[in-house]
């Protein structure tokens, strides 16, 4: 005997409709009063919300799953990521996330102690209550209207602003306290971003390295990383007049890690190397801990594996620029030859990699 669907339990129809996509909800919806009920579901919406968009339930409560999936997730859904945003040669590090009903653009800027969390603003949130959507600029502060171009293909999103002059006299007033060198990287700053502004800010999707990106080569035989390893992703570093810059270290091969800006300076651009590590040219103490020194020193490839070399006492290069209140470390487990790209930055080299600090996003 045959049996109609529409005489299953409504728990087994629930299921059923978990599976299918949201067009083919839509169609179901105008079947019959049934199906009308059964994708009004805030549990089936809910569901689809965590399953296409990785959205938690817990960042949903104060609107329904279905105005949430329809007027906001379902649109700009996709832009859901980290971004690395194109102001000139300074750059910035963007979060589009989901939260509150919104989504919502987080840029983390560094402060300017290494030690200290990103500074997190929010650049720009769209609300899923209204239809059609309205994109607002810098939301928390002066509110005024912006929109998004997204290129799926490729994933990069384009912010434009509709108020270009409101735009740049807010962050403006941000940093009128601001004094000093890092005054002047800020007005550069804005600088630029007044010049992209009015054509777009562009944002390009930023692919984190894990644990995973750590080539085989340099495992051990039983499957596990040495602790010299260093693991990719998001570091923080001390660029002296630069300030804290934000970097991202992947591995080239077994044989060398690079550190690309994120953030960036006139010195080394955005989305450049600012240093290559060596990682077959261990550096071992010797009497002459300076710069100087070590600029003379010809680097040697080791025959002792990486996870073989001893620990010793760890001490700053005389002639290295680092904050006087960073906490440092009093053993090291490994020191590399390091390669700086910018002649003004050779002198910190060190620096830059003892202050580089790896952190992530909350």
């Amino acid at each position: 005997m045959a049996v109609n669907i529409v005489d299953l339990p409504e728990n087994i129809l629930l299921n059923i409709l978990q599976l299918c996509n949201v067009q083919d909800l839509t169609a179901l919806s105008v079947v019959c009063s049934l199906f009308h009920r059964l994708t009004k579901d805030s549990f089936l919406w809910r569901h689809l919300c965590f399953r296409d968009f990785r959205v938690s339930p817990e960042s949903c409560e104060k609107s329904s799953y279905e105005k949430i999936y329809k007027n906001v997730l379902h649109k700009y859904g996709c832009m859901l990521g980290l971004y690395q945003s194109q102001i000139g040669p300074y750059g910035g590090l963007l979060e589009i996330r989901f939260q509150d009903g919104c989504i919502e653009g987080a840029v983390w800027e560094p402060t300017s102690d290494v030690m200290e969390p990103l500074k997190e603003s929010i650049t720009f949130s769209i609300n899923g209550n209204e239809v059609p959507t309205k994109c607002l600029c810098i939301p928390h502060i002066n509110p005024h209207k912006c929109s998004l171009q997204v290129d799926k293909r490729k994933g990069i999103v384009t912010q434009l602003c509709s108020d270009n002059e409101g735009h740049i006299r807010t962050l403006c007033d941000m940093d009128r306290d601001v004094t000093g060198n890092l005054f002047n990287y800020v007005s550069m700053k804005i600088v630029y971003l007044n010049e992209v502004i009015s054509t777009g800010l562009i944002h390009k999707p930023l692919m984190l390295p894990g644990p995973d990106d750590i080539p085989n080569a340099l495992r051990r035989k039983d499957g596990s990383f040495p602790k010299q390893i260093i693991t990719p992703g998001l570091f923080k570093g001390t660029y002296s007049v630069h300030g804290i810059e934000v970097l991202l270290f992947r591995y080239k091969d077994e044989h060398e890690i690079h550190g690309y800006k994120v953030t960036g300076d006139v010195n080394v651009h955005a989305s450049k190397i600012s240093v290559k590590i060596l990682l077959k040219f261990p550096a071992y103490p010797t009497g002459k801990n300076s710069i100087a020194a070590m600029k003379t020193t010809e680097p040697e490839s080791s025959k002792t594996p990486l996870d073989q070399i001893p620990e010793h006492p760890f001490s700053i290069p005389s002639g290295c620029y680092y904050e006087a209140t960073t906490p440092l470390p009093t053993r090291c487990i490994a020191r590399l030859i390091s390669l700086s790209l910018s002649l003004s930055l050779s002198l910190y080299l060190s620096s830059d990699i003892v202050n580089c600090m790896p952190f992530q996003l909350p």
